[in-house]
């Protein structure tokens, strides 16, 4: 082989002083992908102990409510005995309130996520403070019952006022043969 001439070897030099630096960029940018995708692994390891923190968190705040739960269990109770208990509640609630039953109708038993509910739509007229106190005392919880929709307007007497609700009576299902539990008092 002969020697290299001068510009050969500078030619030569430069050719591998591109590919060093062809291959410290390949590298370089290899390297910066591989930190990219273990920082975006981080990102969502960090983001699933948020969630799961979260979770905990969650939980420990509805431990009381559970508790709560278990010691007053939800009433198991037929459809038709639930829908008995609740108008006759809101019947006896309305008569100690003051308030005049204008209108009410029952209902179908629906199945939800909470368990299974009768509801009555009813019409009252009387005082306002007759109105709230017939609400407190009609939505007790250790009842399992709630009033969902409700709408106040004056009545044609001043001092009076019309409330449209429907009161919702939440229940398990009893088996047949199964004697109803009668809520307990605190």
């Amino acid at each position: 082989m002969r020697p290299l001439a001068q510009s050969e070897k500078t030619l030569f030099l430069i050719l591998c002083g591109v590919l060093f630096i062809a291959l410290n960029l390949l590298g370089l940018r290899a390297f910066l992908q591989a930190r990219s995708r273990e920082l975006q692994a981080i990102v969502a390891a960090r983001n699933d102990l948020a969630a799961d923190r979260s979770l905990l968190e969650v939980g420990a705040a509805l431990r009381p409510a559970m508790k709560w739960i278990e010691s007053h269990p939800m009433p198991q109770l037929a459809p038709e005995e639930a829908s008995a208990r609740l108008l006759k509640s809101q019947r006896e609630e309305a008569e100690r309130a003051g308030l005049k039953v204008t209108e009410e109708n029952l209902l179908p038993s629906q199945e939800g996520e909470q368990g299974s509910t009768v509801a009555v739509a009813a019409k009252l007229s009387g005082p306002f403070d007759g109105v709230v106190r017939f609400l407190f005392a009609l939505q007790t919880p250790t009842e399992w019952r709630s009033v969902e929709k409700l709408t106040l307007r004056s009545d044609a007497q001043p001092p009076n006022v019309v409330a449209d609700l429907e009161i919702r009576q939440y229940f398990r299902p009893k088996a047949p043969g199964i004697p109803s539990q009668e809520p307990t008092a605190p």
